[in-house]
């Protein structure tokens, strides 16, 4: 378990206050965690973005708690893009 940095971040505006962003992580573990400094989450999607047919686990689960995103992806070392939106 560690705290993460993602390692690029896109921001997009959706209108009517609600803010999107993807942050791209190349190495996400099992109980890592993102404190993303955002209020007002709405929506949490986590893919992976490795190859499947070398996976043992499908998807990727999150916890979220004020504001810090928990991953757990049940194997360690995913490829993980997070979609994240907002309501302010």
């Amino acid at each position: 378990m560690a705290t993460r940095t993602p390692d690029s971040v896109i921001h997009l505006t959706a209108g009517n206050g609600t803010r999107r962003l993807r942050a791209s992580f190349a190495d996400i573990d099992d109980g890592d965690t993102w404190a993303t400094g955002m209020s007002g989450i709405v929506n949490i999607i986590a893919l992976g973005t490795d190859d499947p047919t070398t996976q043992a686990s499908n998807g990727i689960d999150t916890a979220l708690s004020s504001g810090t995103i928990t991953f757990y992806p049940g194997e360690d070392n995913r490829v993980v893009n997070v979609i994240i939106e907002c309501r302010s």
